[in-house]
């Protein structure tokens, strides 16, 4: 009879320990509620409330794709552009990506899908989509600081990991623009070559450019050259010079860009017109490294345009190895280990493969 009740006590009390361990976790929970939704500002200075958890992102400007890449969010694109799906080196290092279905901006086939968020790069369309019911965001930036802004929103919105990735890409950029500042700190002007920037778009020819007040001046001005066409213009509206105006800025350094600059880097040494630019005379025209996106303009992979820039202007005074920078980028960012020879070739602008 003794133990019985001996073992009654134990069994009564185990109880009661177990119901107030349970309220404790009860009550702990409801401490800590899921937040469900959150509002950001977005690049166009809208106030808008996005999930407290995304999780299915649609994005519509290929630049802020590659930043996804950049972020290790790949996973979460449940629709993308059809040229982002015909990038080489994204196929290389998101092989996903071909699962992924091409959209555009359209409100009903984007209710279909119903995602958590949509990333444009137009205000406008981004407000028609949310008039649509649909929660869409401007992530739009054309230099180093609005990338950066841009950057840390969208690490907010997709939070935890990619949150700290952002914090991280952030400080790559204002890193890499600190150290070329500091090697070329003792430049004097007159030693800044003048550089032409080509932007290589097909059907455009050598004579198609971009003006002041954007990247590509920034990247040029960081790398310690001045750029040629800062005067013609500004933004990044394409802007057309005429041979004799090449010729009067007679440029040191001609650097070229976009999907024909293969082409086009060929049609500079045998155009006629060009034979007595200096820089062609010098053999000092250079292709632009060209990966997820083209460094030359606005995905992530851009922070690593300042070294490269400031390299190959003034090689005596810039200590990188580049081909080390470019694998060790997509191994923090990307999480992709990629081999010398990958390196070298999106150094050259070229596919992974050599292509």
């Amino acid at each position: 009879m003794r133990r019985t009740r001996k073992l009654l006590a134990i069994i009564l009390c185990a109880v009661f320990l177990l119901g107030v361990l349970s309220g404790c976790g009860s009550q702990q929970q409801s401490s800590e509620p899921t937040v469900t939704e959150k509002t950001i500002v977005d690049m166009a200075g809208v106030e808008v409330k996005v999930p407290g958890e995304v999780k299915t992102v649609v994005n519509l400007w290929p630049s802020s794709n590659e930043l996804m890449l950049c972020l290790g969010a790949g996973d979460y694109l449940v629709g993308t552009m059809d040229f982002v799906k015909q990038l080489p080196w994204v196929n290389a290092v998101y092989p996903k990506i071909k699962d992924v279905p091409a959209m555009e901006v359209n409100a009903e086939e984007l209710l279909e899908v119903d995602p958590d968020l949509i990333i444009t790069a137009n205000a406008d369309d981004a407000a028609m989509l949310r008039e649509a019911g649909l929660c869409a965001v401007t992530l739009m930036f054309n230099d180093y600081d609005s990338m950066k802004k841009a950057t840390h929103i969208l690490g907010d919105i997709l939070g935890g990991e990619h949150k700290e990735k952002s914090n991280d890409l952030v400080d790559y950029i204002d890193s890499n623009i600190a150290k070329v500042e500091n090697a070329l700190k003792d430049l004097k002007d007159e030693d800044k070559p003048m550089v032409y920037y080509i932007q290589g778009q097909r059907n455009q020819g050598l004579y198609s450019t971009t003006g002041g007040g954007t990247i590509m001046e920034q990247w040029v001005t960081y790398g310690g050259g001045k750029f040629a066409t800062a005067d013609i213009g500004k933004g990044m509206q394409l802007k057309d010079v005429t041979p004799e105006q090449i010729l009067t800025i007679d440029p040191d350094i001609v650097v070229i860009g976009g999907p024909a600059q293969h082409e086009l880097y060929e049609e500079i040494y045998a155009a006629s017109e060009w034979k007595d630019i200096k820089a062609v005379k010098n053999e000092k025209v250079y292709i632009i490294p060209n990966g997820c996106f083209p460094w030359d303009r606005f995905g992530g992979e851009s922070a690593m345009q300042v070294l490269w820039a400031a390299k190959t202007f003034h090689p005596d005074l810039v200590d990188v190895d580049m081909v080390t920078e470019v694998k060790d980028f997509y191994k923090k960012f990307v999480g992709y280990d990629m081999t010398d020879e990958e390196a070298t070739n999106m150094l050259n602008g070229k596919g992974p493969k050599g292509e």
